[in-house]
């Protein structure tokens, strides 16, 4: 059995993650209000201390730009790993359907 290198490994599942988070951003363009349910997520992640204050700062950064579509796009599908560190721990829960997101992964 061959086993992958850990380093390949966690850069596949980055690239799937950020996939989704692409279809997720699509959707959260297009339709605006659902950006109160990420916010809501951001806030309720960050009083109950499952997120960091740096974490939480990131978060805020991106949803601010949820009025320039091409920004907030740039700023949620950065290539750099703190960003891809930031999308393993999703605020945009709840956005996608499973079809949607098994849509995502597929294309």
């Amino acid at each position: 059995m061959f086993a992958r290198p850990r380093k390949l490994r966690r850069s596949d599942v980055n690239e799937r993650i950020k996939k989704i988070h692409s279809a997720m951003a699509d959707k959260l363009l297009s339709r605006p209000e659902l950006f109160t349910l990420a916010e809501d997520t951001l806030e309720q992640c960050y009083q109950n201390n499952m997120m960091r204050y740096g974490s939480y700062l990131l978060w805020q950064g991106i949803l601010e730009a949820k009025s320039e579509p091409k920004v907030f796009k740039a700023l949620l599908l950065a290539d750099d790993e703190r960003t891809a560190n930031l999308r393993r721990e999703t605020i945009f829960t709840g956005i996608l359907s499973e079809e949607e997101r098994a849509a995502s992964l597929e294309s």
